[in-house]
């Protein structure tokens, strides 16, 4: 019973591996070069609609950051090294006179939902604008370079 079961399993896998057409390594590059021929548009392609709305979100990403750091800080988190809660205190003191001129702003925390929003789209409108250019972002150690492709 097993050696009909074992030949039984061999003739199954052979029958598939010799329907198979061998393939050669010149035909699998002969292969690809059509497919990559024929992907290739024949009119040379318009980028710059992706320059331009990449500047543009790159200038609204940084914008928003910077929002975030400076004007719109939020009042629930603190900023630098002062506790969680010391914007709440520097606000609750200002109904003692003694402590009524306190300027509180300063204590306020970075709005970080804007300031990674920002970065994000920031990101975003670079990649963009790299590709309306027609250019490459090689990241390298310690270095992102900028390669431009010339053809002519």
């Amino acid at each position: 019973m097993r050696a009909a079961s074992v030949l039984l399993v061999v003739v199954f896998t052979s029958v598939q591996a010799f329907a198979q057409q061998p393939s050669s390594i010149s035909q699998s590059i002969e292969h690809a070069a059509a497919a990559a021929v024929a992907e290739q548009p024949t009119s040379p392609t318009h980028r710059g609609g992706l320059f331009w709305s990449g500047l543009a979100l790159g200038i609204a990403g940084a914008t928003t950051s910077v929002l975030g750091l400076t004007a719109l800080r939020v009042e629930d988190s603190s900023s630098g090294n002062s506790p969680k809660g010391a914007y709440q205190a520097c606000v609750a003191q200002k109904a003692d006179p003694i402590y009524a001129s306190n300027q509180c702003d300063a204590l306020k925390g970075k709005n970080l939902k804007l300031l990674w929003g920002g970065v994000a789209v920031s990101a975003v409108g670079a990649a963009l604008l790299i590709g309306g250019i027609n250019a490459q972002a090689e990241i390298g150690p310690g270095a992102i370079t900028l390669v431009k492709h010339i053809r002519f």
